[in-house]
């Protein structure tokens, strides 16, 4: 018996040495009151390809204002014209004749225009909201598996130094004769596995800090991460992918009034002067003349546009009737969730409380001997995963309230 305790003894000494002192070495990431949501928000936006399109967007803007407030529907062009009979009759006959062609607006053409460029002004700053939240998605998506890892590592950490501190006391035990060297066996192959969750556990806060680095540029935490639940409960015409698709419905509009005057043509008008001589024994005489052209029914030319634009809008509002759809239904998901969190916590708060004072007396068992060392570890187990699950729960409804204050459009 006491050979059997001292080799367990040797196992478990050896098991001490040959075990990995020496970590993978985590990033080390600081938290700072300095580093705010909003912060990191700003800086992902920066750096969002999708950003690129607010200039071409501008260019638009800029490009059609200019063309509204044109003086002419179109480029002004000069006519010049010259007649003579040298190849003829050569009597002196010579004309020459000038003009400058107008292109005139339509009536509410040039209107149309502006309004077109008013809307097209007023898609852009909905159009940064929508880019703003989508940024907000972004650091909500790579902040929480921080936070949520870090629980991790925490509480398998201290699952590892309980471990070790019962290894510690079953060695002693085996020591002095109390136990069996199997139980040193089992109280350090335990240890073990503790050991091996709390490295996995670190590996995943490396992958998800890693992914917080990339996603933001930034190797600071903020110090506060938690949200407080919005009291909106319902998706509302301001969520900005709404808002959005609201204003492009509203170009879609301006340029459905506008589709009256694609295919038309414009009336042109005419300015010029004329210098003419009949003859050798003749002078010049000049003479002014004005005209006017416009086209006749060019309606018919016209009516394609105006259906095409018509079947783009009907297009947006379908699309705008099922985008409202899905959003509700991902809140009333998220809320759905959140709520079975909560209620979730509940309950496994009461499994802890009972769990811990299954486990002490448990361990007076074990210290008396009445009970192995097996159903003191499965009793530890289950305070431990009791109270880790509480923990997680309560981070994770933190979590599942910044979710559903996403669905709702709220920006960090």
């Amino acid at each position: 018996m006491m050979f059997r305790n001292k080799l367990a003894c040797v196992f478990v000494v050896t098991g001490l040495v040959l075990s990995p002192s020496i970590f993978a070495e985590t990033m080390v990431f600081e938290r700072s009151s300095s580093m705010t949501l909003s912060f990191l928000v700003k800086n992902v936006y920066e750096r969002y390809l999708p950003r690129q399109k607010e200039r071409a967007q501008q260019q638009q803007i800029d490009a059609n204002t200019e063309f509204a407030n044109a003086r002419f529907a179109d480029a002004a062009s000069i006519n010049l014209e010259h007649y003579n009979d040298v190849i003829g009759s050569s009597d002196g006959y010579q004309e020459w004749q000038g003009s400058v062609d107008l292109p005139l607006w339509l009536p509410g053409q040039k209107q149309q225009q502006l309004a077109l460029s008013h809307t097209l002004s007023a898609e852009l700053p909905v159009y940064q909201q929508r880019l703003l939240l989508d940024a907000s998605a972004r650091v909500r998506a790579v902040l929480w598996p921080v936070v949520l890892a870090e629980t991790d590592v925490t509480q398998t950490w201290q699952t590892w130094q309980t471990a070790q501190e019962l290894q510690q006391n079953v060695v002693s035990r085996v020591k002095a004769g109390d136990l069996a060297g199997t139980e040193a066996l089992l109280a350090n192959s335990h240890a073990l596995e503790m050991q091996s969750r709390f490295l996995q556990a670190q590996s995943e806060l490396d992958l998800a800090l890693a992914r917080y680095q990339n996603q933001t540029g930034e190797n600071t935490l903020p110090a506060i991460v938690e949200e407080t639940l919005s009291t909106q409960t319902i998706i509302d015409q301001h969520h900005p992918y709404l808002a959005l698709l609201d204003q492009k419905i509203s170009t879609l509009r301006t340029k459905q009034e506008l589709a009256r005057f694609d295919g038309a043509i414009n009336p042109n008008l005419s300015v010029g002067i004329r210098r003419e001589r009949g003859g050798h024994d003749e002078s010049f005489t000049h003479s002014v003349g004005i005209g006017i052209s416009f086209a006749l029914d060019d309606a018919v030319y016209r009516n394609a546009n105006i259906a095409l634009a018509a079947s783009s809008l009907a297009d947006a509002d379908i699309e705008r009737l099922q985008l409202e759809r899905e959003l509700q239904a991902d809140l009333l998901r998220q809320r759905h969730q959140l709520q079975a969190k909560q209620q979730q916590l509940e309950l496994v708060a009461e499994q802890e409380k009972t769990a811990k004072q299954y486990l002490l007396l448990q361990q007076r068992a074990f210290d008396l001997g009445d009970i192995d060392l097996v159903s003191l570890l499965r009793s530890q187990m289950l305070a431990n995963d009791a109270h880790n699950r509480k923990i997680s729960l309560q981070v994770s409804i933190k979590h599942a309230i910044s979710a559903v204050n996403q669905s709702l459009g709220i920006q960090l």
